[in-house]
């Protein structure tokens, strides 16, 4: 290794490697990592490496993404090859910018929702859901060799999931305790996502879990749901299953703006900012209730504090990882 000047004590040393548990810090989480270490030979001082640190911080990311069960930025990228596409064209299908796909594939980390459209995509079925109401942003070509590549795939014997990513006619109509014992409710759902991004700071982990905490206090109440959304169980906390399609569409219609905010080199959020009221006259005087209330009692809190309340629900404690959680759950709602 070259020499390098040690801040510490001011000569140029050649740096001793020592190998060490270090903790780093990963989106506020302590997470131990096997790093190796430069060390100034003569005061003992740490020196930083620019090639050992960005090791250990993959280290680190790695296994973050192992503790919660992330997609590894090569599984990422194997999936969008699975499908024959760029970066960009199956950012396009997604919804998604070309700059956050290429920097999960580079290794930053992926937020819940983000990771819930990936695991999503790993269904061919899902793409084809995709590939019918995104499809017109790609090329001819992107388009035929899309098409082909799902026939490869499947050969026509995979079972389609429409219930998500979908237009209206597609969406999950069941009413069950998964729904909150309502139909989905489109229409609701993004009047809530506007509603709720009438708040400050209002990224897309605190969207989630204040709608999340809108429906099910509003069936611990009523026996309902507001929306008929089902939930799932991720890392950070509850998902609802459909936001991702529904603010992509927003925000394409104007009624929502989306910005990548980059807390650093490695991190970074989508933030929200609704960009029109929300229509209210679509809720019933219970629901508008319970809207200002989940905005008044949780509307001030970050998304880190949101997610820690909603490990604490058994709601989410309850439900297996990646399953969507029964509203029957909501009777133990700690707010």
């Amino acid at each position: 290794m070259s020499k390098l000047e040690c801040f510490e004590c001011g000569h140029l040393v050649e740096p001793v490697i020592e190998e060490r548990a270090e903790t780093l810090p990963v989106r506020g989480e302590a997470t131990e990592v096997h790093a190796r270490v430069a060390v100034c030979p003569n005061c003992g001082t740490d020196m930083s490496v620019e090639e050992l640190d960005d090791k250990t911080l993959v280290t680190a990311f790695n296994v973050y993404r192992k503790k919660h069960g992330l997609m590894t930025p090569d599984q990422i990228r194997e999936l969008r090859r699975k499908y024959g596409l760029s970066v960009r064209a199956f950012s396009l299908l997604l919804g998604w910018g070309e700059i956050t796909l290429h920097r999960y594939e580079s290794g930053s980390l992926q937020d819940d929702a983000h990771e819930a459209s990936l695991r999503l995509a790993e269904n061919p079925a899902n793409i084809e859901v995709l590939l019918a109401t995104n499809g017109h942003k790609l090329t001819a070509h992107q388009r035929g060799k899309l098409q082909a590549q799902l026939k490869t795939i499947g050969n026509g014997t995979y079972a389609f999931d429409r219930s998500c990513y979908a237009e209206p006619a597609m969406i999950r109509e069941q009413q069950d305790v998964y729904s909150g014992w309502v139909p989905m409710r489109l229409s609701k759902l993004r009047e809530m996502v506007l509603f709720f991004a009438q708040l400050p700071n209002m990224y897309e982990t605190k969207l989630n879990k204040l709608l999340f905490y809108a429906d099910f206090k509003h069936y611990k109440q009523h026996r309902v749901s507001i929306s008929g959304s089902p939930y799932l169980a991720f890392p950070y906390g509850p998902v609802p299953r459909h936001c991702p399609r529904i603010e992509t569409d927003l925000v394409e219609c104007g009624d929502l703006i989306a910005e990548e905010i980059f807390f650093s080199d490695e991190v970074s959020g989508t933030a929200f900012k609704a960009n029109r009221s929300p229509d209210l006259t679509l809720f019933t005087e219970e629901e508008l209730a319970t809207l200002h209330e989940v905005a008044s009692r949780l509307g001030q809190r970050t998304s880190k504090e949101l997610s820690e309340l909603s490990h604490q629900e058994l709601a989410w404690k309850d439900t297996p990882q990646r399953r969507m959680i029964s509203y029957a759950l909501a009777s133990s709602l700690r707010m």
